[in-house]
């Protein structure tokens, strides 16, 4: 066998092991029935929109795949970073304070509901904004689409609607007086 011919074969035996090592591991479960349909399951489920762990397990749970099961894929998911209550926490907090207004109390309340840790919520609610700024722009917002009405009625309308978007009393009164003033 001359040089170059060595050199070739070698070079192919490289490239097999590289070939071979490149490739991820199998999964061992991907042959357990149930195991496959709740994988495929929680994976329509994710391509929707976001979940916590325990929202997932429950559809799961409700859907009825085994608890087994549906434990080894969430497991196996949040591996894969495709389920992570961290990322969750700070994504809902991000858009439902975006879109919603929601004060930090409603915020906290609606992600506990949806089974996330108490130490993501934490995390995800000391990222926001300040509250008080955030609710004098649904009061100021408000204020100018009650210009003309009397002034009682136009505060009840203010005051009524930060309540209804969780936000504590005493910033509620403060920053209602703010926005009538600037209106």
């Amino acid at each position: 066998m001359s040089s170059a011919q060595l050199i070739e074969s070698l070079q192919q035996s490289i490239d097999k092991i590289e070939a071979h090592s490149a490739q991820p591991e199998p999964d061992p479960q991907a042959h357990d029935p149930e195991y496959k349909q709740a994988k495929k399951r929680a994976l329509n489920i994710l391509s929707v929109r976001d979940y916590s762990v325990d929202e997932l397990r429950k559809k799961l749970i409700a859907r009825e795949h085994p608890e087994d099961a549906v434990e080894r894929v969430l497991a196996k998911l949040q591996r894969a970073g495709l389920l992570n209550d961290e990322e969750y926490a700070q994504n809902y907090v991000r858009v439902h304070r975006e879109k919603r207004n929601l004060s930090t109390s409603a915020l906290r309340r609606e992600l506990a509901k949806r089974g996330v840790a108490d130490k993501h919520i934490r995390y995800a609610l000391d990222q926001v904004e300040d509250e008080h700024e955030v609710a004098f722009g649904v009061a100021l917002k408000k204020a100018r689409s009650t210009v003309g009405l009397p002034r009682e009625t136009r505060m009840r309308r203010i005051l009524a609607m930060l309540a209804r978007r969780g936000f504590p009393q005493s910033i509620s009164m403060d920053v209602t007086l703010r926005a009538l003033d600037e209106t």
